[in-house]
């Protein structure tokens, strides 16, 4: 009788340790794939916005497409907000679906999001998924692809919507002598704490991305020309008035930088505008170094 007590009183641990475990929606496809986000309010709207609670930056998701909702009985439906692509479960577009466990909902044309419950080793195991996939390992700052990702589907969006979208490329000055003088690990080092410094700069909202060796993008999203540039100048001389001590030597460090905007279809596609600000961040180091260039400066 004693062992069957014991054998209840563990069925009722492993209910109450259920019922303690959290709601979250898991992107499983589309651009935001591995990213969780917890249903931690009754009312959650989901879509394109930075606005919306759970944001998800596809251009076939409505700005505002689908919201879940958490009944005090503590089932979850989610209902369609009259988005332009739809929500759909198992094929079939729907108004209002009551969310089970492991269900899969696709919103709009590509992402696909799966209901869930995770407890904290879920939740971890799968923020680092994420982490792994979208981050530099070094920096922290997010990776190629997923910039080369993101920016794909903003230009899409920008160049539609005649919305402005600047683009900023970033090389730190002479860095192979750094490495020379200072060995790899200093380095490392420089660019670390400089993606870092960077990193507290930027709004939420902006796009901070390693592109490879000592090069870094920036996606600046709703910003013109003249702002981007002022942004731009902000970065230079943060990064050249920053003490750079690695092992009680100071090293000096300034960067270049390009920038090129979108406004009124001005690059045909994304790798011209890439070109674009390659161009004048090429033009920032054959003159002289630790300066930013971009088309104002050339009218």
């Amino acid at each position: 009788m004693a062992e069957e007590k014991t054998q209840v009183q563990n069925i009722s641990d492993l209910l109450a340790q259920v019922r303690k475990n959290s709601a979250y929606l898991i992107c499983v496809t589309g651009s935001s794939v591995g990213k969780m986000f917890k249903l931690t309010q009754p009312e959650m709207v989901i879509g394109r916005s930075n606005e919306a609670d759970i944001s998800i930056n596809d251009d076939g998701i409505s700005r505002r497409h689908a919201k879940i909702v958490v009944r005090p009985d503590g089932s979850v439906n989610i209902v369609d907000l009259g988005s332009t692509n739809g929500t759909f479960y198992d094929g079939n577009r729907v108004d209002v679906h009551s969310l089970r466990d492991g269900d899969k909902i696709q919103i709009g044309s590509t992402t696909i999001l799966k209901f869930s419950y995770q407890d904290n080793l879920d939740e971890q195991y799968q923020k680092n998924l994420y982490e792994s996939a979208t981050r530099d390992p070094m920096t922290r700052v997010y990776n190629k692809k997923y910039f080369a990702d993101t920016f794909r589907k903003d230009f899409s969006y920008c160049l539609r919507h005649r919305v402005p979208l600047s683009l900023v490329i970033l090389d730190v000055d002479h860095f192979k002598k750094v490495n020379d003088t200072y060995g790899h690990q200093a380095g490392d080092f420089v660019l670390t704490k400089l993606a870092t410094k960077i990193a507290e700069t930027i709004r939420t909202e902006d796009v901070f991305a390693r592109y490879g060796g000592e090069e870094f993008v920036l996606l600046l999203r709703e910003c013109e020309e003249d702002k981007g540039f002022i942004f731009c100048e902000r970065i230079r001389r943060l990064i050249e008035s920053t003490d750079f001590s690695f092992e009680t030597k100071k090293i000096p460090v300034t960067v270049s930088l390009g920038l090129a905007t979108l406004s009124d279809a001005e690059y045909p596609g994304p790798d011209e505008m890439i070109a674009a600000a390659d161009k004048y961040l090429y033009r920032a180091k054959q003159s002289g170094r630790n300066r930013v260039e971009a088309k104002m400066l050339s009218r």
